[in-house]
């Protein structure tokens, strides 16, 4: 009998589509997630207190709240969801489409909170999509299908993503509670774009023969640990600092930024890219950003903090 080497069952072959569909579903997942978590991070901090981020024992709190725990399911199956897309496609494909997580967000804080949103709202959701679609389509178009693993890149890459993100978690301790939040939510994003290329570069380990004696595994796997342990702990401090739409808006939009970067410049998932590609990743980035920005801007929630209750907000009461 012929035993299949543990390495084939990570040699796939690449699906685009397929793990596009698959994505766009987690990132349905990861709104939902979020959404949750953030209403129960809200019942555990002081709303009225200038400085909401959670101390170690809030923060382990939030194991035993139910309503976080279901949160965290959904986030999960999200994850696991997006690292099959992951090991179907390049991260510079699959990475960018986690950004309809922010329209999803928005929708369902508007059927939370009975708002329905205004025309602005729907047009910044189209924005979005349409940003991404075609972002996507450059990423897709161009990606190449071979991924370069070379040590010293990606420790370098990694300690840089994880200099940036303690110093933006620095700025998170002080200031507004928007900008601590955004600070927050921007730290762990640029750490949680780092874990998705780690993802991706775990799954192109686990493709070769004998991967558990070659360094760079365990290298990459430590950087995968740490990604998930500190990401989702500055992510936390952005809920408590903040709505759940800057946070959901920050990752989906620096994470496949830093993924994507990544992908390209460590990974040579860029060997095929022409200027003229680049411009309209560039181009159609931005869109996508403008999009979030106007989200984040009209939201119904925002607009019921920044309005005194007796003026009538942007966004039409549901009936």
């Amino acid at each position: 009998m012929t035993l299949i080497p543990l390495s084939g069952f990570f040699q796939l072959e690449q699906n685009v589509p397929l793990a596009i569909t698959i994505v766009v579903l987690s990132s349905f997942l990861f709104a939902s997630g979020s959404t949750v978590q953030h209403l129960a991070v809200d019942g555990t901090v002081d709303v009225e207190s200038e400085n909401r981020s959670m101390n170690l024992r809030q923060v382990f709190g939030l194991l035993k709240n139910k309503v976080w725990l279901g949160g965290l399911t959904m986030i999960v199956i999200g994850a696991s969801m997006h690292i099959c897309g992951l090991a179907l496609a390049p991260v510079t494909v699959v990475q960018p489409v986690g950004i309809l997580a922010v329209p999803w967000s928005v929708l369902l804080a508007a059927k939370i909170h009975h708002f329905r949103p205004s025309k602005m709202i729907w047009g910044a959701v189209a924005l979005t999509i349409i940003g991404v679609a075609a972002f996507t389509y450059f990423s897709a178009s161009t990606a190449a299908k071979e991924t370069v693993l070379e040590p010293l890149p990606i420790v370098v890459a990694a300690l840089v993503v994880f200099g940036i993100a303690a110093v933006l978690g620095y700025l998170g301790m002080h200031g507004s509670a928007a900008r601590r939040c955004l600070m927050w939510a921007s730290g762990g994003a640029f750490i949680y774009g780092l874990s998705s290329a780690m993802v991706k570069s775990t799954f192109e380990m686990l493709g070769r023969d004998q991967f558990w004696t070659q360094p760079l595994f365990y290298v990459v796997l430590f950087f995968l640990l740490c990604s998930y342990l500190f990401g989702a702990w500055m992510i936390q401090q952005g809920y408590a600092n903040g709505p759940a739409e800057i946070v959901v808006g920050s990752m989906t939009t620096t994470d496949p930024i830093v993924a994507v970067t990544f992908g390209i410049i460590v990974l040579g998932e860029g060997a095929l890219l022409t200027i003229g590609d680049g411009i309209g990743m560039a181009i159609s980035g931005a869109v996508a950003i403008s999009g979030v920005v106007l989200l984040s801007k009209y939201h119904p929630e925002a607009q019921s903090r920044l309005r005194p209750a007796a003026e009538v907000p942007q966004v039409e009461a549901a009936e």
